[in-house]
């Protein structure tokens, strides 16, 4: 009865009484981590609704980047690559409003519109010829990726949000850089995200925030300024101020003024004062006290974009699964208690007669007497107990067993791994070093003592020092692990190198090291394989750097050779502008002088061989004209311009032209033209026409008799539209097809000698469909004839062509005056006497009055003494040239708006751009065409 109460007290005070503290503990630990946990949770689900965010800019930025890069981007030409931008916004058009590309200067474009008269820069009147252009220098997106781009970074950024003044709206600015191909910014592309689909995503993740919160929580998205831009309050989200009449309130300088809420001026003085802290990420929590309620304020970055969430949630939200909790384990103790102190009654009353069996046989273990008790003899409650016993005594004589098995086991392993075993007593010095450690060295057991000495004498005195440092270091934990190679002497005399590893066993009552225990391990035969592969190695190292030096004298002659190659193609380029200076100097008089006297009185005779010559001079000038584009194309320079135009009349224009050719060949000439075409379209006309020419001129060149067939239709609904011609003329042989739009090259020699040509038309036929975004085809059978064929993106236009400016008419008469140029002053420096003919007798039909000058220095002269309203100025004339005279010209007050317009046998791209550098408002080769050249005039008085 004593024992039993004993066992039963110790079991109340041992058991019963830590559960009761436990239970408290548990309360007050629970209190706090359920409040922590309650507030990471809170921010892990704010981390998770800043991480979609930061996914939907990481999505919008990856496509801005590669579309950065697309070669129509980078040549930022926008005409050219406007096809491609709105084909792009129109497959993401659920993601962007417009795509904006911003130049070097501030000057921008976008698919929503444009100036046609300033190559579709945004201006203030998108209408107005002289209109001035916006400029984007002073948006964060454009200072970050051109402006403040000094080392030519490929950077991506995401604008602050901004609001329009016209329309309201918000709007975001994904942008990438934009870099040439030496890795220069030369500009930025931006997609323009609509407000209301980032709110959208913002709306989603509140209410799923809300949600989890019992409704209770609140979210707001603040600016990388820490301004809100979205707020569960209305009148906090920034917006245009207006008065109570609904005026926009206008500031000083007549911009409109917004109203806006900030992290500074915020009714909370905790977050004002953190603000800094906030917007550079280093304060994620802030508490404040509101209406006598403790809120948690919880702000996470937006990694992509700079912005910033905030989670707005009162403590009692986060508190109340604690309390839950608390009435959960408070039931359970409860129950607990009770359980216990029943069980621990009933336990104390079966245990006491057991105990004494139980005592008695741990007390014959402990003698070392290994008995297992009788389990069929005892009370149920200590089955278990005695199960447990038996069990363990069993295992104490398996392991027994095993530990003989085990020593057994690692005799034969050390000995099948031919490895030397070696166990120093650290204090006594003795060591014992195994058979087979002894055998390395051609000893026996007998032949070595067992101690320290024996191993110092043995080892290579180069390598004894250091041996003792690495086991020193070893032992005083300076190293993790003992490994070192070191050479041992044998008994015949050499030396063996050896492995040696070790592991120390430490005292347990003092923790110091008192045996370590090891390994030998023979590696000669390995150390003599690693000198080999080393000598190896140098051999190798030597083969190739003679092999280096020859391929840097290779590379030498390569450089000479590419800088052969440029010498060559500057000197073409060269000739190329000589040969067409020379030529269409005297072509200017030849053909000016064949119009002017086409229309006077001739007889038919006369008549007939002007029209022969003039078709000739036509025929040299289309070659020159070749040569002009290739050159061109050659250069980088030739470009593809984006209007508005009538194809119907385009078409009907060429047809007009060349079926008088084919009434007189005999040739019947078809058009098919689909309705599905569309009547607008835009793109480059004159480039169009003369693709077309081309191919007709050469079907109706190279047939003799039958017909050609044109056929024009849009493929499906897409924006390309696909011209085929077909002949029945002579046909190409299959092995010359796939090189027939390569540079000067023709069927064979007999095919120029017979009907002509240089060989240039099909390539630049080849160019300017591809920088139209297409491709040219063939289709021909030796004989039977061809079909070219190219593909052009045309998308539709609901546009019409606005025109005021008509072209002035020719008759054989004369020219008609011009109501824009008549009586309008023009000097006119030329040198050429048949040139000044030609020049003087256009302009005077057109009503200009003209005085004349055969050099630059008289130009300059007359200027000073007159005033005229237009100069014509030759280039190359003699005591000064024209582009000198021009710029000492620009440097006369009443001269800096006046049009001076080139006309020269200078025809190359180069030339083109040095008139514009000396100053020139633009230029006309020669030779003139007397139909055009006055319109071409009329423009610089619009």
């Amino acid at each position: 009865m004593k024992l039993r109460s004993q066992i039963l007290s110790i079991l109340i005070i041992s058991g019963l009484l830590p559960l009761a503290l436990a239970f408290a503990y548990a309360i007050w630990y629970s209190s706090n981590i359920t409040s922590e946990l309650a507030l990471n949770a809170a921010e892990q689900k704010l981390e998770t609704a800043s991480e979609k965010l930061s996914a939907y800019f990481d999505s919008r930025l990856a496509e801005v980047e590669m579309i950065s890069h697309h070669p129509l981007v980078v040549s930022m030409n926008f005409p050219a690559m406007r096809p491609y931008l709105l084909e792009t916004l129109a497959l993401k058009q659920a993601h962007y409003e417009k795509f904006i590309i911003g130049r070097k200067d501030g000057s921008f474009h976008n698919t929503a519109g444009g100036n046609p008269y300033v190559n579709m820069l945004r201006t203030f009147n998108d209408k107005q010829k002289d209109a001035k252009p916006k400029n984007i220098r002073k948006r964060d997106y454009w200072q970050y990726t051109v402006g403040e781009n000094n080392l030519n970074i490929h950077r991506l950024y995401v604008s602050n949000p901004m609001i329009s003044y016209t329309t309201e709206v918000k709007q975001v600015v994904v942008t990438s850089s934009i870099h040439n191909s030496n890795g220069n910014v030369i500009g930025l592309i931006g997609g323009s995200l609509p407000w209301g689909k980032i709110q959208n995503i913002i709306y989603s993740l509140r209410i799923e925030l809300e949600n989890y919160f019992s409704g209770l929580a609140r979210l707001a998205l603040i600016s990388k300024d820490g301004t809100y831009w979205y707020h569960w309050e209305a009148d906090k989200i920034i917006h245009l101020a207006k008065d109570e009449k609904g005026n926009f309130i206008l500031g000083k300088n007549g911009e409109k003024q917004t109203i806006a809420t900030t992290l500074k001026n915020s009714e909370i003085e905790e977050i004002r004062t953190s603000t800094n802290s906030i917007l550079t990420g280093n304060t994620s929590i802030i508490s404040s006290t509101h209406n006598n309620e403790l809120v948690h304020h919880i702000f996470k970055p937006i990694s992509t974009s700079g912005y910033i969430l905030q989670l707005t949630v009162p403590d009692s939200v986060l508190s109340a699964p604690m309390w839950n909790l608390l009435n959960v384990l408070s039931i359970i103790f409860i129950i607990t208690i009770l359980v216990a102190f029943t069980l621990t009654y009933y336990i104390s009353k079966k245990m006491t007669s057991p105990l004494l069996k139980f005592t008695s046989a741990v007390k014959e273990a402990d003698n070392g007497e290994l008995n297992n008790i009788n389990i069929e003899s005892t009370t149920n409650e200590f089955v278990n107990l005695f199960s447990v016993f038996n069990k363990m005594v069993n295992t104490i004589k398996n392991r027994d067993n095993l530990l003989a098995q085990s020593e057994e086991r690692f005799s034969l392993a050390m000995r099948g791994a031919n490895d030397g075993l070696w166990d120093w007593d650290m204090q006594t010095d003795e060591v014992y070093y195994s058979h087979r450690w002894k055998q390395m060295l051609g000893y026996e057991d007998n032949e070595l003592e067992n101690n320290l000495s024996t191993w110092e004498k043995l080892v290579h005195q180069n390598d004894l020092e250091k041996a003792k440092i690495n086991i020193k270091d070893y032992i005083e934990g300076t190293v993790p692990i003992y490994e070192q190679e070191l050479r041992m002497r044998h008994k015949e005399g050499h030396f063996v190198s050896i492995l040696s590893r070790g592991f120390i066993l430490r005292d347990e009552s003092t923790g110091k090291p008192s045996r370590m225990i090891g390994t030998h391990l023979d590696i000669t035969t390995r150390k003599k394989y690693e000198e080999e592969l080393n000598e190896l190695n140098i051999n190798l190292e030597n083969r190739v750097k003679e092999r280096t030096s020859e391929l840097e004298n290779l590379n030498d002659e390569l450089i000479t050779a590419k800088n052969l190659a440029e010498h060559a193609n500057k000197t073409k380029s060269l000739f190329l502008a000589n040969m067409s200076h020379e030529i269409r100097t005297p072509m200017n008089g030849i053909i000016g002088l064949t119009d002017l006297t086409l229309r006077t009185e001739l007889n038919k005779q006369q008549r007939e061989y002007l029209e022969n010559l003039k078709v000739s001079s036509n025929t040299l000038l289309n070659i020159l004209n070749d040569i002009l584009d290739f050159s061109k194309i050659e250069a980088g320079k030739l470009e593809i311009e984006l209007n508005t135009f009538d194809l119907n009349t385009v078409i009907e224009n060429i047809i007009s032209i060349y079926n008088v050719k084919a009434v007189q060949s005999d040739i019947k000439l078809n058009l098919n033209l689909s309705e599905s075409v569309g009547k607008y379209v835009i793109g480059d006309p004159a480039r169009i026409n003369q693709i077309l020419s081309n191919l007709l001129n050469n079907a109706l060149k190279f047939t003799s008799h039958g017909e050609i067939n044109i056929r024009i239709e849009r493929n499906d609904l897409s924006d390309f539209v696909t011209f085929s011609i077909s002949d029945t003329g002579i046909g190409i042989p299959k092995d010359i097809q796939n090189k027939l739009f390569d540079s000067f090259t023709q069927a064979d020699s007999s095919t120029s000698r017979r009907y002509g040509g240089t060989g240039l038309g099909l390539a630049i036929c080849k160019h300017l469909t591809e920088m139209m975004n297409g491709e040219i085809k063939l289709v021909s059978k030796e004989g039977k004839g061809s079909t070219f064929s190219f593909t052009i993106s045309l998308p539709k236009s609901s546009e019409h062509i606005n025109s005021s400016v008509q072209p002035v008419q020719m008759t054989q008469e004369g020219l008609h005056k011009s109501d824009i140029l008549d009586n309008k002053n023009v000097l006119l420096a030329e040198d050429v006497v048949v040139n000044q003919l030609v020049a003087k007798e256009v302009l005077s039909q057109a009503g200009l009055n003209v005085d004349i000058t055969c050099n630059g220095e008289e130009a300059v002269e007359m200027a000073k003494r007159n005033q005229y309203d237009l100069i014509i100025m030759d280039v190359q004339m003699p005591v000064m040239d024209g582009y000198q005279a021009t710029r000492l010209i620009r440097k006369l007050d009443n001269y800096k708006l006046v049009p001076i317009i080139a006309m020269t046998a200078n025809a190359m791209v180069s030339d083109q751009d040095k008139c514009i550098d000396a100053g020139m408002n633009g230029h006309i080769a020669k030779p003139i065409d007397t139909n055009n050249v006055i319109s071409n005039l009329e423009q610089y008085f619009q």
